[in-house]
Order: structure tokens, then sequence, then C-alpha cells
């Protein structure tokens, strides 16, 4: 069950949180705060600051923060729901959860039902379109799958599905919520897809939930998902996972790819037990989703530093969940569907034959990087083993991947439990940034943008326009955006003060507190420091990141490219265009 937002909101309004803590806390006032002894660590010297104009509490001290429901939590050690009700009763409030999602099931249908007008409109704009549909040819999706599949195409129009939806006796408030429109500043609304590719996206039981819209020629962001809603939870779903489900019981394993096309297009030539995530980073209850259905994963990526990344990501959340993935590295192609079309299903097949397990693979792939021979070399393989198992330090897999390691690499196994000792206790004050709350904590530019988000509600926008949230590298500040455009999208504007008493985790509530209410000398965005440039500035950095990392991308693919090859004229004047950029 679930509280309202806006049954958050009025208790949090009725519990005055000054008066809650002083039952707690002897507190004095400080200007317009309150200070005390924190209750939370053995506080000697007050840094324990109430913010009754934030609505939130703070410790300078330990980094232990947020609102007055987290502050509840902690004292009486209870759940997020709990404090909310206890509050309730203490200060008189009504108190009602939503039943099930927050939706009632009638709602829930109906929300289905806009959903599938949207897809015979998006269905419709494809048949009648024909660069589009030659588009989906060109890829290898013939018309037969391209009815199996449900695609289809947004125009460019602004307002055509909006019409369309009203046309067919769909509520606003319905479309609103199936997040297929969106509300203007000045009165109205407009299509949240426009110029895509429509792919439907369906639940276990193949009922249509959402949309994913692949870009039709140049834009950002390059894929874009309908927002979260009452029967779509993306961190819940693969996609194509309820047309695969039956194929991984019959082949026993289960292959992940990154992107839609990946998906369809081995699945199109019969590897029918393929998923991938939707656009974004792996989560832990995606692989759960999978174990669900076969503990044999084969996951396949790409060669480059990024694919690389990705496999050092994605151990310690396999692992984590009891599972050792084995994985394929793709060296000549981009991408799973460049790879089949180029070699065939069958030559496909005998990659995946040929997979290894995706920590024997890293650990080859340091053996090759570094000379195992050299004290420096064993040195340097080391540095990148110890973050891995760092992540990993609460699973049972950990001694088995640590002795496996200590073969590897040639380092004895008591050296790296000492160093891991240690690493662990470096490595937990970095994850006890989201308690500590230090601005420095966290990369500059990631945290000037999403800390930007939180203080100035017309940036939210920005970021959206831009893309940057998937181009932030911190799993912290990426989870916070994602949250805070949620909150904004359910609430219409975020609010700072509302943002921090929907938090459920005392850790993220902790963490905004101080970002805040944040110590002057690290206060990066100021006003006396030009904070609206300093936002701006940080947005740019982070784009230019990404484009310089696709200039190395393209510079290694161009050493092994023909010189009379389509790809290699593409790629050079796709490198002209980002040295244009990047020297502007």
């Amino acid at each position: 069950m679930k509280i309202p937002e806006s049954k958050v909101a009025e208790i949090a309004a009725a519990a005055d949180i000054v008066q809650v803590i002083s039952q707690y806390v002897e507190l004095k006032r400080a200007g317009k705060d309150y200070r005390g002894l924190c209750p939370f660590h053995g506080d000697t010297d007050p840094s324990f600051y109430v913010s009754p104009q934030k609505g939130i509490f703070h410790c300078f001290g330990c980094a232990v923060g947020g609102s007055v429901f987290n502050f509840i939590m902690r004292m009486e050690n209870l759940s997020f729901v709990d404090s909310v009700q206890l509050l309730a009763k203490r200060y008189g409030v009504s108190f009602s959860f939503e039943t099930g999602t927050g939706r009632s099931r009638d709602e829930q249908e109906r929300l289905v039902r806009a959903l599938e007008v949207a897809q015979r409109h998006f269905r419709e704009k494809l048949e009648s379109n024909r660069d589009a549909s030659q588009y989906l040819i060109d890829r290898g999706v013939s018309s037969e799958w391209i009815g199996r599949i449900g695609l289809g195409f947004a125009t460019d129009a602004w307002d055509e599905l909006d019409r369309c939806l009203s046309a067919a006796g769909v509520p606003v408030k319905d479309a609103l919520s199936a997040g297929l429109i969106r509300q203007r500043n000045g009165g109205g609304h407009y299509d949240y897809f426009r110029s895509r590719i429509m792919i439907p996206i369906r639940d276990l039981r193949g009922n249509l939930s959402a949309f994913g819209g692949r870009i039709f020629g140049e834009g950002e962001p390059k894929y874009l998902n309908s927002p979260e809603s009452a029967i779509f939870r993306k961190r819940n779903v693969l996609f194509g996972l309820d047309d695969a489900k039956e194929a991984i019981r019959r082949e026993g394993f289960l292959i992940l790819v990154e992107g839609y096309f990946d998906q369809l297009s081995l699945r199109i030539r019969g590897l029918e037990n393929t998923v991938a995530p939707l656009g974004t980073a792996l989560g832990p209850e995606q692989v759960r989703l999978m174990k669900r259905f076969s503990p044999d994963v084969i996951t396949v990526f790409d060669g480059d530093a990024a694919g690389i990344r990705a496999v050092k990501r994605s151990i310690p959340l396999f692992l984590a969940e009891g599972v050792e993935p084995r994985c394929v590295i793709l060296t000549e192609d981009k991408d799973p569907d460049e790879a089949v079309r180029r070699l065939g299903v069958e030559a496909f097949r005998r990659l995946l034959e040929d997979s290894v397990s995706m920590i024997d693979f890293l650990l080859n792939n340091l053996a090759e990087q570094y000379d195992l021979n050299t004290l420096q070399g064993r040195n340097l393989a080391l540095e990148e083993c110890l973050p891995v198992l760092r992540r990993i330090a609460d699973s049972k897999e950990r001694d088995y991947v640590l002795e496996r390691c200590s073969s590897r690499i040639r380092v004895r196994e008591d050296r790296i439990r000492r160093l891991l000792t240690s690493s662990m206790h470096t490595g937990e004050q970095r994850e006890k940034s989201v308690q500590r709350g230090s601005l420095f904590d966290f990369p500059a530019d990631e945290r000037n943008v999403v800390r930007g988000m939180l203080l100035r509600d017309e940036f939210v926008d920005r970021v959206i326009e831009r893309g940057a949230l998937k181009d932030m590298e911190d799993p912290v500040l990426l989870g916070l955006g994602q949250m805070m455009i949620e909150f904004r999208r359910q609430q219409g504007y975020l609010d700072p003060r509302a943002f921090c008493h929907s938090l459920e985790d005392t850790k993220l509530a902790s963490l905004v507190a101080g970002w805040l209410k944040p110590r002057p000398d690290e206060d990066d965005l100021r006003p006396e420091v030009d904070g609206e440039r300093t936002i701006e500035q940080s947005l740019e950095r982070i784009a230019t990141r990404k484009i310089t990392k696709r200039k190395a991308e393209i510079k290694e693919r161009l050493k092994v490219c023909s010189p009379d090859s389509m790809e290699f004229s593409e790629l050079a004047r796709e490198l002209r265009v980002i040295g244009q950029r990047l020297h502007k």
C-alpha cells in the first residue's frame, strides 16, 4: 500500500518539525534555525540543526538528515509508512492509503485502453509513412514482423496524437497518466512522442504498458521511454521477456543485450530467448527477474572501453543475486544487431557457445592490459579488481571470486584481503557520502546538475531536453535525478521540501537535507558565485565529455576500417563535426 503524496504533504505541514524533534533533542534557536546535540552520534559540540523554513534536520557531524518522517524512523526504529501513521495520529490528521499501485483497477484498465488507442494511431502513421517503413525494412524488420511486434511511428506534429485520443473518447487525465501527452505551460497539451519509431513495451502477461520511441532522423535523446505510471515500472521490466520466457525455458539460458533493436534483430532471426533493459542501466530487480526464468545468462557487450566498463559494473550486480553470467564481447561490430546481420544467425550462435565467464573475461582482459610478470603490472591489475570485490563484500560469492583473482593476477590471497579491508573502509566512506552529504564526495559537474534540479524547478526541463542524465556515471546522482523527474511528473513541479518529505530511504533523505543546507564554503551554487552559470557550465562539460569519448571511439574504429569503405567516410564526417563542436 502507498500513501498519497498529497497526504504526506498534509501530515508534514501539520507536524511542526521543531516541536517533534524537541521531544527528543534539546534545541536552541540559532538565527532562523535551531541547534542541538545530535542524537545519532556522540556529539559534544552541537552540530545538529533543524530548519523549520525548509522542513528538514541535518547534522554536520555525521551527515544524518532528512524530513520529520526520517527523524521519527530513526528515533523510533519505524518504517516510513509507520512514521507517517504515527505523526498523523499525533497531530489529528485523517489517514488513508492508496490501494494497489495507487490507482484503482478500473483506472489501470483505462490507461491500457489509452495506450491501445495510441498504438493503433502509431500503426496507421507508420503504414502511411514510406520513409519510416523503409527504415525498418533496411534494418531487417519485414512487414510481417512489423505487424507481429506492433511497431509504429509518431510524426513530428505537436498534437496529432492528442487529437486522436480526444476523438476516441480517451479522457485527458488518462492520456496524461499514461504518459502520452504533456501539459503546456500556457494551457492545452502536446504529444510526448514526436518523430519517433514507436516500440510497444509489454508486461509479463503480454499487456501493453508503455512505449519506447527511437528518434527518426536527428535529435536527442536517441531513445525515449514512457514515463512511469500505474501500469509501468521500468525497473521491473525487461523488454521482450513476455515473448522470450517460453524460449528461455526451452533453451535453458537467457541472452541479454543492450537495446531494443538488438533484441528485435536477434528475435527475428530465431534467437527468441533474448531480452533487453529499457535503455537504462541494469538494476537488481531486473537481475532477479532474469533469475526467475534462468540462472544461466549470456550478456553481449561491445568491445570498446564503454563495453569493458559495463562488464565491470555488471559483475557485482549479478553476483549479489547468485548469478555468474557468461559474456560475449563484440570486437568487429558495434552492437548485436550489426553482428548478427553481418555474421548470420549460425555464426552468432557459435559466438554464444564460445562465451566465457564474465569474471574470467575481466581477469583475462587485465592480463592482456598489464604485464603480470612485473610487480607494477600485478599491482595495477589488483587496483582494478579491488572495486569489484568491494562491491560484492556482502555476497557469499566474494571468497570464490577473490580466489580466482588471486590465482589469475598472481597476488597472494592474504594480501588482497588486507588491501580489501583497507579499500572497503575507503569504499564505505564513498558509500557513506550518501550519509555524510559532503558536496565534495561527488563528481562536481554531475553534482551541480542534479543539485541544480533540486534547487531550481525550471532547470529540470533543460536537463530533460539535453538528455544529461543518461551521460552521468555516478549511480547515486543518476538515481536521484531520475527520482526528481518522476516526482515532478507526478506533482507538476519540484518543490525541494516536498521532495525531501517523500523520500523513504533515510540515506537519500540525509543527502538531500545536506544539499539543502550545505556549508557555505562547499556551496558552488550560491548566488555570489553565479550558481546559474555554474550549472550551465556543468551541463556543457558533461556533454563535452560524452562527445570526447565518442571521438576516441571513432579514432579507434578508423584504424581498422578500409579507407575506401562507406563506414570510413561516415566516421570521418562525424569526426569532423565533433571537432568543430569541440573547438567552437
